[in-house]
């Protein structure tokens, strides 16, 4: 690869080649994000992720290497104080087992930020690194919703790294394209960015799991902690985490804060897991099954291991998990909306568990603040749930400090 020092101009911050769907984004001087991007009140736009300028700016690019004295380091970091404030870092942008594979991508929680980084390793003809180069190149950002932007260029970097060791010139560029003054000077670039998740991740999640996928839904709502696992790479894992994040859309109003991505993690997080509520993350190391303190749910190729006899039974599937997962499916076949808006698998899928959980969060708020403490069938069919789901129903209203119940004719049917 050519050195390209000798060009003043800062690349654009998506090649075109990458722009296949346009969103029409204005982000103004004030760092707000223009209404008008709205297309559909169900198409998943810039806006349902960005709430101002600060979530579109870099506030870190880094370089990890592997040193054949010292390991995993942080070898580069702008702003250059950053690199003192990394720690542990290294060990998420190449995981364990890496060496094993030529490319992976991560996403990962650090310090308050998210990021993505994009791992690759080439042979070379030295001694002092056995025979082989390995970079990961990654950058911090604010919002996860907006870690896969970086992706595409991130792997371009990691090989210019890896072909120009040393040179960190193109990395400056990239970081100065994602401050602040210069996404005002040029916020046209904004206009060029595809914002929409692959649409072939949620697929994935919904064949893997099922109507386990309800499992997962419910055990999030009642703020359990979720690890997915799969041996090396992590790419997949962490794209799965992402969308699975998707279950609890619209769900604030019952439960508070969402729970937690992570994304990647290790065994060097496992004290920082210990003292969480409520989260979802992965790994890519098989000994952090053994640490079943850590998770109340194990995911591992789409089979899922509960800790907790009595929160087996509380998320077993059932009934209403199959009924759902019909109309789920039949939701995200859906090419338009009834305004005839053109729909993607990501729209759908954000659509119907925005809809499942405001459903759910409407009808509980309208009979806490009456004299009702008592939920009929036909508040269960309201909240698009079944009568095989008054077992999790209770639980939930429990975990709210609610004194309501699920109290209908078919509750005592054997679910």
């Amino acid at each position: 690869m050519k050195n390209s020092d000798d060009s003043s101009e800062v690349e654009p911050l998506v090649p075109e080649s990458e722009t296949e769907h346009h969103v029409d984004v204005d982000v103004r001087q004030t760092g707000s994000i223009n209404d008008r991007a709205y297309t559909s009140a169900n198409q998943v736009t810039p806006q349902h992720f960005i709430r101002d300028l600060k979530d579109l700016e870099i506030v870190a690019i880094f370089v990890v290497a592997f040193d054949t004295r010292h390991g995993n380091v942080v070898e580069w970091a702008k702003p250059e104080f950053m690199k003192q404030q990394l720690g542990g870092l290294e060990f998420k942008a190449m995981p364990s087992g890496a060496h094993n594979i030529d490319n992976d991508t991560v996403y990962l929680y650090d310090a308050n930020l998210y990021g993505v980084a994009s791992y690759s390793k080439m042979s070379v003809q030295n001694t002092e690194e056995r025979g082989v180069r390995m970079r990961s190149v990654g950058v911090l950002i604010h919002n996860h919703h907006l870690l896969h932007v970086h992706q595409h260029q991130l792997t371009n970097l990691v090989r210019y790294v890896l072909e120009n060791p040393g040179d960190y010139t193109q990395l400056e560029k990239y970081y100065q394209s994602w401050t602040g003054d210069y996404l005002i000077t040029n916020s046209h670039y904004l206009s060029s960015l595809d914002l929409r998740y692959p649409g072939r991740y949620f697929e994935k999640l919904l064949s893997s799991l099922g109507p386990l996928l309800f499992t997962l839904w419910k055990a999030m709502l009642l703020r359990k902690r979720l690890l997915f696992y799969s041996p090396p790479p992590a790419a997949d894992l962490c794209h799965l985490v992402y969308c699975a994040n998707f279950l609890l859309t619209h769900s604030e109003k019952l439960r508070g804060n969402s729970c937690r991505p992570y994304y990647f993690v290790n065994i060097a997080d496992t004290n920082i897991l210990s003292k969480e509520l409520s989260y979802i993350a992965c790994t890519t190391e098989k000994v952090m099954e053994t640490k079943s303190d850590i998770y109340d749910l194990y995911i591992d190729n789409g089979a899922v291991t509960i800790t907790s006899d009595k929160l087996k039974s509380l998320l077993r599937v059932t009934k209403g998990d199959r009924i759902r997962l019909g109309r789920l499916y039949s939701a995200i076949r859906q090419p338009v909306s009834c305004d005839d808006t053109p729909m993607t698998v990501e729209d759908n899928f954000y659509t119907f568990f925005s809809q499942l959980n405001r459903d759910i969060a409407t009808r509980i708020n309208r009979l806490s603040i009456s004299d009702e403490c008592r939920l009929s069938s036909q508040d269960l069919s309201d909240m698009g749930l079944d009568s095989s789901d008054s077992s999790f129903l209770n639980h939930l209203l429990e975990s709210l400090d609610l004194d309501m119940v699920v109290s209908c004719s078919c509750c005592s049917f054997i679910q």
